[in-house]
């Protein structure tokens, strides 16, 4: 199981076309880095998806 330490929530909506690399870059340049065992949930547009 994988234990999820923290939960860093987007208040931006992205894209969610957008592949792995761009999700990843854009979590670097908001958020400055990218921590292991994190969540980082985003949502569309509309937060349908």
């Amino acid at each position: 199981m994988i234990g999820v330490e923290a939960i860093w929530l987007s208040i931006e909506p992205m894209d969610m076309r957008a592949g792995t690399e761009i999700a990843l870059a854009r979590l670097i340049a908001v958020f400055g880095v990218v921590k292991p065992h994190c969540a980082y949930p985003f949502v569309n547009r509309r937060a349908n998806e």
